[in-house]
């Protein structure tokens, strides 16, 4: 466990070591919100710039292209058993439910301004007690400092520092009154004081510490006077991280050295164009509102009896002794082409085509073309950003597994995963479903946004190089591929079902009352087709056997009645003559009762037949 005086040491160098960078953050950060200021020494003011704000333009159309497409998580299979097959497949739903829930790809359309803008993307990744599920939190790169080895490619740091304020009435709403107390040395701090807080996040731990000065509070990263005014400080909160895993990720934008946004380098442009702008719009108001001068007459001294006044106030100007005579100031012929030079050079060096802004250059007069020239402008800056996502949600995935299985091994969780009429529940055990956190983050097709995604599958499955079922792993618009491939064929099902039912009803097959009834069901929603025929087609058979059953009882009750009436009239002995409800034994039956009866009365048998034989005679 670090102390606090050497995490306040680590502070203090890493606040020296990212000065340059954070420096160009804060102007790029003033450039993007439109707070940024001309300065005109020459006129001792500044002005508000009145030039596009490409930069602007530029970070949210391509952070919109870069976060427009969800990546595919695939947990690969160690073999071809069923099981094996289903424990991959939900360990994949169970990570897409947690960002589901988690508004994650809310959250990556911040992450994508970051990594533009400002060339990292820090965030932090929690277990969220009360959700039972890992979370991301996305930090701001001006209040992150990440240990100095971390290189472009990795996302990892050894540890981290977020510095960021608080007000005195936050902490004690927190439940901090006395540390506040212990920091300030006094207990009626003002509610609006604003106080450093320090995150230190490394292997084993997270530590927070409230930290405040002797004498005064200056704001992150004005650090004057630094020696005299002595840190102070108190741990807040220590959690040790039982994953013993580094849970920050700093993903960075490739350069040559380090960290670097994509606009750094029209900052220079732009003030020079916004400057530009300002003096000409100076000058075009002077020529509206020229400067006024006192000539004085010859032997005479011009004087003012009432003014000089301004022409914009109209009020006149009042003489004795002289002339008052009006000099126009024109522009130089030169600005207004020089502005648009620079606006241009702002475009081709920062990659911001015109129609990032709705426009089309004027030599592009197909949209092939403009779909071409694009696509050289951005497809290779938002392919290199999903990349590094890519890699830096894979090894945020493996932190929120390892958490899952630390904080809930054993416990079952049930999630919702999809949208609209395809949410499906998924119940999953960390320990069971994840028993290694491997895995493989991969975009479908980096540098394209998600409109290019879906046209280019449609044109693969067109040429027959791609199954649909490829196509439906591709599609950030398909969950569940395999459910979807299930749904394909049940409706392919269904419609044959539908024409079946139409050619029985117009041929005669199917009675008109199935086929009313039929509709009837489906029209209310009650049922689907495919049920609803069952359950007429269950109903009808019903109706038939209960009409044969009672078919046969009936026949069976009038004989019944007809062998009691001729036995009441013609005697036992006619009735039996007549019939009897019972049927008798067949031919074969009466053939095997004579042989029978022959054999157990050999000797009676004999004699007749010699007696008959003489008598024959």
């Amino acid at each position: 466990m670090k102390s606090i005086d050497d995490i306040l040491n680590l502070y203090r160098q890493r606040i020296a070591y990212y000065e340059p960078l954070h420096s160009k953050m804060r102007i790029i950060q003033s450039i993007y919100n439109g707070t940024a200021n001309v300065p005109l020494p020459e006129m001792a003011r500044t002005e508000m710039p009145s030039v596009p704000n490409l930069l602007a333009q530029g970070v949210d159309q391509m952070a919109g292209r870069i976060a427009s497409v969800v990546p595919n998580v695939i947990f690969p299979e160690k073999n071809s058993n069923r099981g094996e097959q289903r424990r991959c497949s939900t360990a994949a739903r169970v990570v897409t439910g947690w960002w589901q829930e988690d508004r994650l790809m809310m959250k990556m359309k911040q992450r994508a301004r970051h990594l533009i803008a400002y060339g990292m993307s820090p965030v932090v990744i929690r277990w969220d007690s009360k959700e039972n599920r890992p979370t991301w939190h996305v930090r701001h790169p001006l209040e992150t400092f990440p240990s100095t080895d971390l290189a472009a490619g990795q996302v990892q740091p050894t540890d981290t520092i977020f510095a960021y304020r608080r007000s005195a009435a936050w902490l004690r709403s927190m439940g901090y009154a006395t540390q506040v107390a212990a920091v300030t040395g006094r207990f009626d701090t003002p509610q609006d004081t604003s106080m450093l807080l320090l995150e230190y996040v490394d292997q084993h731990c997270t530590m927070l510490i409230l930290t405040a000065y002797a004498e005064q509070s200056f704001p992150v990263g004005d650090w004057t006077n630094l020696e005299s005014n002595k840190m102070r400080g108190v741990v807040l909160e220590y959690i040790e991280n039982p994953a013993d895993e580094m849970s920050v990720t700093v993903p960075m934008r490739i350069t040559l050295d380090g960290a670097s946004g994509q606009f750094d380098t029209m900052i220079g442009m732009y003030y020079m164009q916004a400057r530009l702008m300002a003096l000409e719009a100076i000058a075009v108001e002077k020529g509206i509102f020229p400067d006024t001068y006192l000539v004085s007459r010859p032997g005479e001294v011009g004087r003012f009896i009432d003014g000089p006044h301004d022409g914009r106030t109209g009020i006149v100007n009042v003489i004795a002794g002289g002339d008052i005579r009006e000099i126009q100031s024109q522009p130089g012929y030169l600005t207004n082409p020089t502005i648009d030079r620079i606006e241009r050079n702002q475009r081709v060096t920062a990659g911001i085509p015109p129609e990032f802004g709705g426009e089309s250059s004027s030599n592009i007069r197909t949209g092939r073309r403009g779909d071409a020239v694009l696509s050289a402008v951005i497809d290779f800056p938002v392919a290199e950003a999903q990349e590094i996502f890519a890699y830096s949600i894979e090894e945020e995935d493996e932190i929120a597994i390892d958490l899952a299985k630390a904080y809930a091994g054993d416990t079952t969780t049930t999630i919702y995963v999809g949208t609209g009429n395809a949410t499906r529940a998924v119940t999953y055990t960390p320990n069971v479903v994840f028993p290694e956190n491997d895995h493989i983050v991969s975009y479908p097709a980096t540098g394209t946004d998600v409109n290019s995604l879906i046209i280019g599958l449609g044109q693969r499955i067109g040429l027959g190089i791609m199954s649909k079922e490829t196509a439906a792993s591709l599609d950030p618009f398909v969950d569940n591929p395999e459910l979807e491939h299930d749904r394909i064929i049940a409706e392919g099902l269904e419609q044959a079902l539908v024409a079946s039912i139409q050619q029985q009803a117009a041929g005669g097959q199917m009675p008109p009352m199935v086929v009313a009834k039929i509709m009837q069901i489906v029209k209310d929603d009650r049922m689907e087709i495919a049920e609803a025929l069952q359950k007429v087609t269950e109903e009808a058979a019903a109706e038939q056997k209960k009409a044969q059953e009672q078919q046969q009882q009936q026949m069976t009750m009038e004989q019944a009645m007809a062998g009691a009436t001729m036995g009441a009239t013609m005697g036992p002995q006619a009735a039996a003559a007549v019939g009897s409800p019972i049927p008798g034994a067949g031919q074969g039956m009466q053939d095997l009762g004579a042989l029978l009866g022959a054999l157990r009365r050999p000797g009676m048998t004999v004699q007749p037949m010699r007696g008959a034989e003489m008598g024959a005679m």
